[in-house]
């Protein structure tokens, strides 16, 4: 297929661009800014344009078969840019990307939501809903059909302990949520363009538990922790771990399924993935590591 990605330079834009690459797609890319001497982007089309106005997003899908709309000002920007500045950017760029589709007849979206769809009044997730509602409005009124991916936390940590830790909680894995959004391109590049349909794909970590497990959790921790991953006491306690407050079992959904995505990590494989690292760095006590590459 030949695929426009908005929003290409961001986090999950680049992971994108290396795995659809490898699986022979063809790309056209746009963001905000060129990046020229970036190798990832070489030899790959590149349109450089401010989705806030939709100027060029017309030329840049013309001939595509499905778009990946990634640009949006996420819940850690909150503090930094206005209610205008996310309603610019995620509601009208949202806007402009759906009427540069119908414009150049494409009937395929991927949109980038977010499981803060869910807190809807507030800042972030009040612009999500509408965007959610702009894809609903493009297959109503131009045949579109469309993926929503929700994906959970997955903003880069200060460390690799903190990525852990929100495993437990509102986070999950970036390749997760890669997994979940190339999924979601492979359905809708089988969907026949006379049948638009709407789907939503929660991106979130794998359960590891179940909400009977978890009983007792807050009252003792680590014991339970301990329980339910078994060895993982002693790296709880050298790492001092901040798991006090009880887990959430998380949403998967009905949608991961229907386009094939299992998401595969948790606090478990964080937990065995700190052991290694432990084991190689051959200390007794680590406060502060490096953040994942």
């Amino acid at each position: 297929m030949r695929i426009l990605i908005s929003g290409a330079s961001g986090n999950l834009g680049r992971a994108l661009i290396a795995r659809l690459k490898s699986s022979n797609h063809d790309l056209v890319l746009t963001d905000l800014i060129d990046p020229a001497e970036d190798d990832l982007f070489a030899g790959l089309p590149f349109i450089a344009l401010d989705v806030q106005t939709g100027v060029g997003l017309e030329r840049a899908a013309a001939g595509c078969d499905l778009i990946v709309h990634l640009p949006a000002w996420h819940g850690i920007h909150t503090g930094q840019r206005s209610e205008a500045d996310f309603w610019r950017l995620n509601v009208d760029g949202t806007f402009w990307m759906y009427q540069a589709a119908a414009a150049a007849g494409v009937t395929r979206v991927v949109f980038l939501s977010s499981q803060a769809w869910h807190r809807h009044y507030d800042k972030y997730g009040f612009t999500k809903r509408l965007g959610e509602e702009l894809s609903e409005y493009s297959r109503r009124n131009h045949a579109v059909s469309y993926v929503a991916v929700r994906p959970a936390d997955f903003t880069p940590s200060q460390s690799f302990l903190d990525y852990g830790v929100r495993l437990l909680y509102g986070g999950v894995d970036r390749d997760d949520v890669v997994d979940a959004t190339l999924a979601s391109i492979d359905y809708l590049g089988q969907k026949s363009a006379a049948e638009p349909e709407a789907l939503v794909v929660n991106a979130v970590r794998r359960n590891a538990f179940t909400e009977a497990d978890l009983e007792g959790w807050e009252a003792d921790p680590i014991g339970t922790c301990a329980r339910i991953f078994p060895g993982s006491r002693e790296l709880l306690e050298n790492y001092r771990l901040d798991i006090g407050k009880c887990p959430i079992v998380v949403d998967t959904g009905e949608g991961a399924n229907r386009v094939g995505h299992e998401p595969t990590r948790d606090f478990g494989t964080f937990l065995e993935e700190l052991r290694l690292l432990d084991e190689s760095l051959g200390l007794p006590v680590v406060r502060h590591l490096p953040g994942p590459a």
